[in-house]
């Protein structure tokens, strides 16, 4: 258990790093997944005006087209009414005729108020343009700025997240368990002792405790107000001795 409870205060020393680490990072991941999001949100209204107007130049492109398509249809339409045989067959006839008359009064509207249509949609596109870039251009800085940090950490977490997976090869999945279940309440999970007191919470261990820490290394003790794990102060950690081993 002695071996255990360095390996404890071990992980806790490299835990400490890796959270200062993290710290120097601020909100910005946060920051910038937020942006990310809003991009996204912006770039989608921009297609979709985009597919408005695409829509729009596909109308007047192939209005013409179309309604001589119509009028060529209605023309042979109007010659089968007089061959046909009966009252069915020609109101059939007829009612597909005033279906394409419909059409093309439908296209005439649509073409009278395209002119317009096109104008606010290029007003929109505009505006949206303009705040997507604006907003890019916010998520560019801070991308940035997250790089530089990310840059110059990034040699020092590699080098605690290795080591943090060694110690815990070594460690007992029992306590790993409850030192992680810990520290989802305390960032330090495992403290020393100092001056006969919990180093996390600064309560007084009572003094039966301590005897039993310091001659009775056989089981893990914890701390009976924050329910952090407690090792004796003679169990020190130097992290660059475990950095320079772990190479």
């Amino acid at each position: 258990m002695e071996q255990q409870l360095q390996l404890l205060a071990q992980l806790a020393a490299v835990d400490a790093e890796l959270d200062e680490l993290h710290e120097e990072l601020g909100d910005l991941p946060t920051e910038v997944k937020k942006i990310e999001k809003v991009v996204r949100t912006k770039q989608e209204a921009v297609d979709a005006t985009k597919a408005l107007l695409d829509d729009l130049h596909q109308l007047r492109s192939t209005a013409h087209v179309t309604m001589q398509e119509s009028n060529d249809k209605e023309q042979k339409l109007a010659q089968q009414q007089f061959q046909v045989k009966n009252n069915r067959e020609f109101d059939a006839i007829t009612r597909e005729i005033e279906h394409l008359k419909q059409e093309r009064i439908n296209l005439e509207e649509r073409l009278r108020t395209a002119g317009v249509r096109e104008e606010n949609l290029n007003a929109t596109l505009a505006q949206q343009q303009a705040e997507l870039d604006e907003v890019h251009a916010k998520l560019i800085d801070k991308e940035k700025s997250l790089e530089a940090l990310s840059g110059d950490q990034n040699d020092d977490l590699k080098k605690f997240i290795a080591l943090r997976l060694q110690i815990i090869a070594k460690l007992d999945d029992a306590l790993e368990a409850e030192y992680e279940r810990i520290r989802t309440f305390h960032s330090e999970a495992a403290v020393a002792l100092r001056k006969n007191s919990c180093s996390g919470c600064y309560s007084a261990i009572p003094s039966q405790r301590i005897m039993e820490m310091k001659y009775q290394r056989d089981r893990m003790y914890t701390c009976e107000s924050c329910g952090r794990i407690l090792f004796t102060d003679d169990i020190s950690v130097d992290i660059e001795e475990l950095l320079e081993a772990a190479k």
